[in-house]
């Protein structure tokens, strides 16, 4: 055995070391496992949901208001990174929704799927994230109960009014995002100095983007975190440095996103509009009316409008949403319990932010059934993942209760999956005036005034080819609301035609005898179904006078 020849002499050692390796990397693959199996899952879920969004998105028609915003993505696509020139809205959704519509249109072009695309993207973006903010820091089957029911929730937006609102033109839903991310943060990461920052500057973001984001977010995270460090002072206790930081970053974020729109302004980027209804309280003889509103919207936002639904697969479905809403309520519920009982920093934030949502939207706002749901679409998310978080753990590890319900539950959630598959089947709409820019491509007019609705719409649709500018009081004057003063400057713009119809006036188009009266006798006329196409051989431009913004009717 001394004269074994010297590989067989060493081969027990190289026998040991193998073993150990191998016991390494089992080691390794067991710890890594449950994150890949996660990332995998939403990376699947990611693909299904945003083809399932994107079909359903484009079941309803683009308008102006999605026009715009693509309009705006072109521009910073092809360098004007501050949007120099532009008159937004009351809202810019400029850190966010536009950048994410200008990196579709680097792939995609200038076109109506653009608006489309975006949507599916921001609100496959919302159900995910909110899902990862449910789940919380729980593992196993708390963990997936949690998540499935914040996702859940979510992921099956009704057809009518909820297409429109949630997954097409960009109105206070997608800020939910940045949010979301922010409170994620503070979720997941170990009480370092670095997140305090790392949150300032995400709600900075939030609020850049979104004014609603102040309301929504910045003021809850303060008013929580703050009265957090606070409540040992009362106990004689020392304050807890890292919930006052975080307190004093959120207040220093509202600051910070008025001196980032300002530093844009004066660097001759966009001007916006003021927020001249929010904030103002309504009169006291208004609030039954309002929060009747508010309720109705609230029904809206999950699904569950009923009585707007057409008899048939359409009711039942709204029928099934108050499952969804039944839970927001729950956790919403729970959450406010939770205040008083020392519950988690977030689900805290995250029920002061609902209730300041519907609060400052129903009596800070003239809230109106269907187009005011826009103002509160925070409680969507909001409520989705407080039923994750705080329902989540009382279904996953009480046996009895969990037996009893979980069928329940696993019903109601294929029956959301069974609705959304109903709303990605229906078939795709056009661009609102679709063919109103087809028309005017194919008579060779590629300049001209009309309505905010037929404005924007138009010029997407023919894929930046027709250029319709918004004008308003009978065509005399320009409409300052997602526009360009260039567009009414003669010496760079030639308008010949105006946008009209020979009946009463509409949305879309003005009354032609109107029209007349301002600009005279056109030289042809062409119609297009109910639109007169007026056309005069001057530039109309000429008699409209300079755009002010601060006109906006």
């Amino acid at each position: 055995m001394l004269k074994s020849v010297r590989g067989q002499v060493a081969a027990p050692a190289a026998d040991g070391v193998r073993p150990a390796a191998q016991a390494r990397w089992s080691h390794r693959w067991r710890a890594a496992w449950p994150y890949l199996a996660w990332a995998a899952g939403l990376a699947a879920a990611a693909v299904v949901l945003f083809w399932c969004y994107l079909r359903q998105s484009q079941s309803t028609a683009v308008n102006s208001d999605g026009a715009g915003t693509a309009l705006q993505a072109w521009q910073m696509l092809h360098g004007n990174l501050l949007l120099s020139g532009w008159w937004l809205a009351d809202v810019t959704f400029y850190s966010f929704e536009v950048p994410v519509n200008a990196v579709v249109e680097a792939i995609n072009g200038l076109n109506p799927d653009v608006v489309h695309i975006s949507a599916a993207l921001i609100y496959t973006l919302l159900v995910l994230t909110a899902a990862l903010l449910a789940r919380g820091t729980a593992r196993g089957a708390e963990g997936i109960t949690r998540a499935l029911l914040g996702g859940g929730v979510l992921v099956a937006p009704a057809i009518s009014p909820g297409t429109r609102i949630l997954m097409l033109s960009p109105d206070h839903v997608g800020v939910g995002v940045p949010i979301l991310l922010t409170l994620l943060l503070v979720d997941r990461a170990r009480e370092r100095w670095w997140v305090p920052a790392a949150a300032c500057v995400l709600l900075t973001w939030a609020q850049v983007d979104d004014p609603i984001a102040t309301y929504a977010a910045a003021l809850p995270v303060a008013a929580v975190c703050l009265l957090r460090a606070a409540l040992p002072l009362l106990r004689r206790r020392r304050p807890g440095w890292y919930d006052g930081a975080l307190g004093v970053a959120a207040v220093v974020s509202a600051e910070l996103a008025r001196l980032v729109v300002a530093a844009i302004k004066a660097a001759g980027g966009y001007s916006m509009q003021s927020l001249t209804n929010v904030g103002k309280l309504q009169p006291y003889a208004d609030w039954g009316h309002l929060i009747k509103a508010s309720g109705e919207n609230v029904l809206i936002l999950f699904g569950a409008d009923f009585y707007e639904q057409p008899a048939g697969v359409r009711t039942v479905i709204a029928y099934l949403h108050f499952a969804g809403l039944a839970l927001a309520v729950a956790g919403l519920l729970a959450g406010i319990a939770g205040l008083l009982r020392r519950a988690d920093r977030v689900t805290q934030v995250l029920t002061v932010g609902t209730l300041v949502v519907l609060g400052a939207g129903t009596l800070g706002t003239k809230m109106t059934p269907v187009s005011g749901a826009h103002q509160i679409a925070a409680v969507l998310p909001f409520g989705a993942v407080l039923a994750g978080r705080t329902l989540g753990p009382w279904l996953a590890r009480r046996r009895l209760p969990r037996i009893t319900l979980a069928p329940l539950l696993g019903l109601a959630l294929a029956g959301y999956l069974a609705a959304l598959g109903y709303s990605a089947a229906q078939p795709a709409s056009p661009a609102e005036t679709q063919g109103l820019a087809d028309f005017l491509l194919a008579h060779h007019l590629t300049y001209g005034l009309g309505r905010y609705w037929a404005a924007n719409s138009t010029t997407l649709a023919s894929d930046g080819r027709v250029r319709v500018a918004a004008v308003q009081d009978g065509a005399r004057l320009a409409y300052p609301w997602v526009t360009k003063p260039s567009w009414y400057d003669p010496a760079v713009s030639y308008a010949n035609f105006v946008v009209a119809t020979s009946g009463p006036p509409t949305a879309y188009a003005f009354n032609d005898v109107i029209v007349r009266h301002t600009f005279g006798k056109p030289a042809r006329e062409y119609r297009y179904g109910s639109y007169l196409i007026m056309v005069w051989n001057k530039n109309l431009l000429l008699q409209v006078p300079p755009p002010n913004q601060s006109r906006v009717d």
